[in-house]
């Protein structure tokens, strides 16, 4: 019995044990993070650290930990812009807890990203710009930079065009350059990474963008460093601002799974408004009597009228269709203590507006981040993407372009027995026919490692790499050359790009109001190309890719030409650099940064090949101050400051010194020749800036923002200009001039509604710059011109005027043009002497306003963006008014003079332009008749998106679910009646693109669409 008795309390007491002991882990702890308002905050970060257990909140802000022992855990809650919390909850079986958090004062404890580290938003002392990765996603635009388009003030984005995968034009406090680059460093998780947009020339009347191979959907958040004190630390490179791109990375918690999809359409957003067949006719035989001619007036293209009456060919339709929008998005995170990864994978396929234009890319990427000891972590990167550029002609090169020009109404698209119409222009015959693509394989890579010997030292290992491998091919068949056989063209190129780069940190804490922060680092970047010069060219029956046969045959009879021009580091440039930083804090309201670099560029001969670029900064929190402590109106205010030298080499290399090439045969002998003047004079482009500005913060932050000024100044701006004949040459690269922007800044950010349920949050940005050429040493302002695009250089004007004959109206005696020469006196002889300095090639402000209303799951977002003042000149004009040539005319010549008495815009038509004296050629008529006002408004994006209740996605299993609806460029309002105002020509080379940013020829307008889609986590 006692036996019985002990085995049967054994038993009872083993049972309350295990009872207690699943008791004791059964406990869970669920509840809301909300903010201020009693909004759900999704995403939020709730932790037990002691537990090494932490969650994300979803959609509606809720959480869920469970495997919980009952008693007291300490939870740490977290969220990006707000005050973290840390709070003791007691649990007992399933318990609930609730957490409201406040926003930080101006989200000072935000991560923002700077040169070779990161600093709070408190910490910051020079200008940055902070734009997150979402806001890159929202459109679908042709590369991630464009969407920077209206969330920065200071940054001016234009937007290449609508082609399929074009770059944009992006200017960071205006242009300081006269012929080198102009446009800002990339940056991307530290790897200064290959963005020149003449890696591929201009063929086709397109600029290759390769920033097109890179997937927003990766990117974290991109830092706009706009000033020395923020710039300053990139040195030579820093002149023209500095983008930093941050992919994301893996966060502590659970694994996550993450999707988008997006399918849309896409169409032309302005269009020129043409005559049609009938109208063309009318408009030529006006033109034919109005020079005193009787009868029918000739038709170019050989038509008969009979013929041409027959044709009313719409060639826009003919080359347009509806685009197709796909782009696809999957990536895994997930992080412990020891070990965080993100891995994604993508795809998407723009099919723009054009008929045989597309862009597909596809990649990977892999960020790892791996600590196996408190005092080692590393870090390894590897993104790859391939790019692939279905092209068409564009511009001048054909295409849309000879739709706009020489493609005439009254010629028909197709021969009665079904084959293509030769006997003048045919864009069709070109789209359907030319096979063109561009294939770019880019890996960006990296390996970090850090050691922290001791406590706040850190010491950093970084190797980088970014590798191009672009292989354009082009394919014209027999039919479309008229000949016997096709013809094909390859142009391979390799671009090499390779950065090493080390750092010591150490962090040194006086008292808890003494810091210190100390940064020394040494970086060597080398980059070159390997290229066929001139290409790789002869008949074939396929594009070389495929036909081998006719690729080896080709290559031989290359070779035995003397033609076949391969160069192995072409434009091979090595960069050498030391750099550190100082940053000091005081009592968390004073803050000064030092910091210096020293580059090294195998540019620049042995007397300049190195330069010196320091910047200081600093900060004072107002705010902070007793007399504004208890100051219920001012929740923020900070005033910052900074001074500092940039640089700039960004021009071809090889310029100081000689460069021979093999000329032409001599007496049956080969020669070399000289290609440039040698220069060993030359020196590093230096800007001189100064910023000041001032953050707010009103009403709790309410009102919140910041107003800057800033002042930079180009010395010895590097010009690739006329020298003295007696040279020999045309051109030499000369350090001249200097350059002046200045310019205002505002970002205004205010909370207009808020309730439980509705918040209304209104954000502007805006900017004015000031841009002026101060001097230009010894050289006249012919000594530099901006191409073809009727631009120049003069002292106390911007950097690219217009250079017009100025149009004064039409006699409305006898419909002749009335001209003003260059002392203002009218008169009715046209002449190029007559042309002067007018017209704004930049506008006086740009910016954007966004707008975003959210109701319980509902948001709704619209951002607005805007150029106000300044001109566009359209160079395609010259021959689409007044003049009837064997161009298409657009609608608006409708306002023209046809009788005496008549007042009207444009004068009298002609067909001769002998009829309007002195003008010799249509080509020169070069006047400020086609000077437009560049003023535009623009409904960037329109979103829509719902998240849907935790509940319902938990049903499905999800975490979160959002559906979303997008429409980019739906409304522009703009008085300029030739189609898109918004114009990014194609270039020449970086003095083209530097000179003429107002100028549009024959450009392909941008594309507007409407997208649907979903995102998911689980």
């Amino acid at each position: 019995m006692k036996v019985f008795y002990l085995k049967k309390h054994y038993l009872l007491v083993l049972l309350v044990l295990t009872a207690l002991g699943a008791n004791a882990q059964t406990g869970s702890l669920v509840g809301k993070v909300l903010d201020e308002t009693g909004l759900p905050l999704p995403g939020a970060s709730v932790q037990i650290k002691s537990l090494s257990k932490n969650t994300l909140t979803n959609a509606d802000g809720t959480y869920k930990i469970i495997g919980l022992s009952n008693g007291t855990v300490s939870l740490f809650i977290s969220y990006v812009g707000y005050q973290p919390k840390q709070e003791s909850v007691k649990i007992n079986g399933s318990t609930v807890a609730n957490f409201s958090l406040k926003p930080d004062d101006q989200s000072l404890n935000e991560v923002v990203v700077v040169g070779y580290g990161t600093q709070t938003r408190r910490e910051v002392t020079g200008s940055i710009s902070k734009v997150t990765g979402d806001k890159l996603t929202a459109i679908p635009a042709p590369s991630f930079e464009a969407s920077l388009q209206g969330q920065a003030p200071g940054v001016q984005v234009t937007t290449g065009s609508g082609l399929a995968g074009s770059g944009s034009i992006i200017r960071i406090r205006g242009i300081g350059s006269i012929s080198g680059g102009g446009d800002p460093l990339y940056v991307i998780d530290g790897i200064p990474i290959t963005s020149d947009p003449f890696i591929g020339g201009n063929r086709g009347g397109m600029n290759q963008n390769p920033l097109a191979t890179i997937n927003a959907n990766d990117i974290e958040s991109v830092e706009v460093l706009k000033d020395a004190g923020a710039a300053g630390i990139y040195g030579s490179r820093g002149a023209n601002g500095v983008i930093l791109v941050t992919t994301k990375r893996g966060k502590l918690g659970r694994p996550t799974f993450n999707l988008s999809t997006k399918y849309g359409v896409s169409t032309y957003a302005n269009k020129p408004k043409f005559v049609d067949g009938p109208e063309w006719l009318q408009l030529r035989q006006e033109a034919w009597a109005n020079d005193g001619n009787t009868g029918l007036a000739p038709l170019p293209g050989g038509l008969t009228w009979a013929q041409a009456e027959q044709n009313n060919t719409d060639w826009w339709d003919l080359v347009t269709q509806t685009g197709r929008l796909n782009d696809q998005s999957a990536s895994f995170s997930q992080g412990t203590e020891k070990i965080k990864s993100f891995v994604s994978a993508n795809y998407s396929n723009n099919e723009s507006f054009l008929k045989g234009n597309a862009y597909k890319r596809y990649g990977f990427r892999t960020n790892f981040d791996i600590k196996p000891t408190s005092y080692f972590t590393t870090s390894i990167n590897v993104g790859y993407d391939r790019g692939t550029n279905k092209r068409v002609n564009a511009a001048w090169g054909g295409g849309l372009g000879e739709a706009m020009s020489t493609a005439l109404p009254i010629y028909p698209a197709f021969n009665p027995d079904g084959s293509y119409y030769n006997n003048a222009a045919n864009p069709l015959k070109n789209v359907d026919l030319l096979d063109w693509k561009t294939v770019t394989d880019r890996l960006i890579a990296g390996v970090m490692f850090e050691l922290k010997p001791v406590k706040n030292l850190s010491i950093k290992a970084i190797a980088n790499m970014d590798n191009m491998d672009v292989k354009e091919n082009q394919y014209q068949p027999a039919i479309l050359r008229n000949q016997s056989s096709g013809y094909a063209n390859a142009w391979p190129v390799k671009v090499l790009n390779h950065t090493f780069t080390g750092t010591v940190n150490y962090d040194l804490e006086f008292s808890n109001k003494h810091k210190l922060s100390f940064l020394v680092g040494a970086e060597n970047q080398e980059s070159y190309r390997n290229l066929y010069k001139d290409g790789i060219y002869g008949d074939a029956n396929g594009p070389f890719n495929k036909d081998t046969q006719s690729y080896e045959k080709a290559l031989a009879d290359q070779i035995k030409a003397n033609s076949l021009n391969y160069v192995l580091g072409a434009d091979r440039n090595t960069f050498a650099s030391l750099f550190s930083r100082i940053n000091y804090s005081y009592d968390n309201k004073y803050y000064l940064q030092v910091l210096a670099r020293r580059d090294g560029s195998s540019k620049f001969g042995p007397n300049n090949k190195y330069g010196f670029f320091p910047a200081a900064s600093a900060s004072w929190y107002i705010s902070q101050e007793n007399f504004l402590s208890d100051n219920k109106v001012i929740s923020n205010l900070k005033l910052r400051t900074s001074y500092g030298l940039v640089g700039s080499s960004n021009f071809p290399s090889g310029q100081y010194y000689s460069i021979f090439y093999q000329g032409k045969t001599y007496n049956g002998n080969g020669t070399v020749a000289p290609d440039n003047v040698e220069n060993p004079g030359l020196k590093w482009e230096e800007g001189r800036n100064f910023d000041i500005g001032l953050d707010f913060g009103l009403f709790n932050n309410r009102i919140s923002g910041e107003f800057s000024y800033y002042h930079k100044k180009t010395i010895g701006a590097l010009l690739d200009g006329g020298i003295s004949p007696s040279t020999g040459f045309l051109r030499g690269w000369v350090n001249v001039g200097e350059i002046l922007n200045e310019g205002l800044e505002l970002s205004l950010n205010t909370i207009n509604i808020q309730s439980d349920n509705f918040k209304w949050i209104t954000r502007l940005n805006i900017s004015k710059n000031r841009n002026e050429v101060l001097s230009l040493g010894d050289f006249s302002a012919d000594a530099v011109r901006g191409g073809t695009n009727d631009t120049r250089i003069s002292i106390g004007y911007p950097l690219g005027v217009n250079y017009l004959v100025r149009y004064k109206g039409v006699d409305p005696a006898d419909g002749l043009p009335i001209w003003l020469n260059k002392d203002g006196y009218e008169t009715k002889t046209f002449s190029l002497d007559d042309r002067v300095n007018t017209g704004q090639v930049l506008p006086d402000y740009v910016g954007g306003l966004t707008n975003t209303f959210s109701y319980k799951g509902f948001e709704l977002n619209t951002l607005f963006t805007f150029a106000i003042g300044g001109n566009l000149y359209d160079g395609s004009a010259k021959r689409q008014l007044g003049i009837v040539t064997d161009w298409n005319i657009r609608s608006d010549i409708s306002d023209r003079w046809q009788k005496p008495g008549d007042i009207a815009k444009f004068p009298r038509l002609t067909m001769n332009t002998g009829t309007y004296p002195g003008l010799s050629s249509e080509w020169q008529y070069n006047s400020t008749m086609f000077l437009y006002d560049a003023t535009f408004v623009r409904l960037r994006e329109v979103t829509l998106a719902y998240n849907l209740p935790a509940s319902f996605a938990h049903k499905l299993r999800l975490q979160t679910l959002k559906v979303f609806a997008s429409g980019m460029n739906l409304l522009t309002f703009s008085k300029y009646p030739g189609g898109d105002p918004e114009v990014a020509r194609d270039f020449e080379n970086n003095q083209d693109r530097n000179m003429s940013p107002n100028v549009t020829y024959l450009t392909t307008p941008q594309q507007k669409s409407v997208s649907f889609g979903l995102s998911t986590s689980f």
